[in-house]
C-alpha cells in the first residue's frame, strides 16, 4: 500500500475514535513513518501519560505527546 493512501487511512481510524477518549487526546499529535529501528513496532507512544501529569502540566506550553505509526510493520 502506498505513502498516500496508508496516511488517509490513519487519518479515518483517527476520525472514529469515540468521543470520550478523543476528548483526553488534547496535545497529541500522530505521525507516520514508514518503520521503525525495532523489528515489528507497530506504533510508538513518547510523552507524559494522563496518570503521571500533574496539576501543572500543559501551563507554559508542553510540547505536544506523540504517536508514531510505523507503515512497514502494518
Amino acid at each position: 500500500m502506498g505513502a498516500e493512501r496508508f496516511e488517509e487511512l490513519v487519518g479515518e481510524a483517527l476520525d472514529t475514535i469515540p468521543d470520550e477518549l478523543a476528548q483526553r487526546m488534547e496535545n497529541v499529535a500522530v505521525f507516520v513513518q514508514d518503520r521503525s529501528r525495532v523489528r515489528g513496532l507497530l506504533g510508538l507512544y513518547q510523552g507524559v501519560p494522563l496518570t503521571a501529569r500533574g496539576n501543572h502540566y500543559g501551563i507554559g506550553g508542553a510540547a505536544p505527546d506523540r504517536i508514531t505509526i510505523f507503515r512497514a510493520a502494518i
